[in-house]
């Protein structure tokens, strides 16, 4: 209860889905008829829509925004890209889990603060926090709004940086005629329902 009595309710995901109820009750039924709550077939479609959605190769399910994130992250460290001790850009303002994801590796979070207006990672500062032990960014959309320029595009292409999307909050948000997803070297994705 706020004062004078207001009350601001948390998201309505009855009425946001309410269009959906159907589908969504179809496509849990199969799920539990089919026994398999891991992997299965409505996983693997779910992969091959996604990934094509995306225009992108290969999407593959993990168990939330941070596992993907952690996953890729010591992908590049098992294929040699990165090691312990390295340096990762990140925006200062993201959640949590994009920076347990850095240091749960091994690696070192450095962050720059965001833009004031779109309060995306600022792209004109990162520049200064690149150092020699750097091997990426990784980008967080916030908002809906898409966190690459080509100020970002510029700089990862000149320092030979990679670019791991957190892309959460932008599912589906484009910007240079590609979706999110697609604009990095990897994307993490999250199905919270906010």
């Amino acid at each position: 209860m706020m004062d004078g009595g207001l009350r601001y309710p948390f998201l309505d995901l009855g009425r946001v889905n309410e269009r959906y109820a159907a589908q969504l009750k179809e496509a849990c039924a199969r799920v539990i008829d089919g026994g398999r709550y891991i992997g299965g077939d409505e996983v693997e479609r779910f992969e091959s829509e996604l990934a094509a959605y995306c225009g992108v190769r290969h999407a593959v399910g993990v168990s939330n925004g941070l596992d993907a994130l952690r996953l890729i992250l010591r992908g590049y460290i098992e294929m040699g890209v990165m090691s312990p001790g390295d340096e990762v850009i990140y925006p200062a303002n993201t959640y949590i889990a994009t920076v347990l994801a850095i240091t749960h590796n091994g690696l070192v979070p450095v962050p720059v603060e965001p833009d004031r207006v779109t309060m995306n990672l600022d792209s004109r500062l990162i520049e200064r926090s690149v150092t020699s032990r750097t091997k990426a960014i990784v980008t967080v959309h916030l908002y809906g709004r898409p966190c690459y320029d080509a100020a970002m595009r510029d700089i990862v292409a000149r320092r030979g940086l990679k670019i791991i999307e957190d892309n959460a909050q932008a599912i589906g948000a484009s910007v240079y005629g590609r979706v999110t997803g697609s604009l990095g070297d990897a994307a993490a994705f999250s199905f919270y329902p906010t």
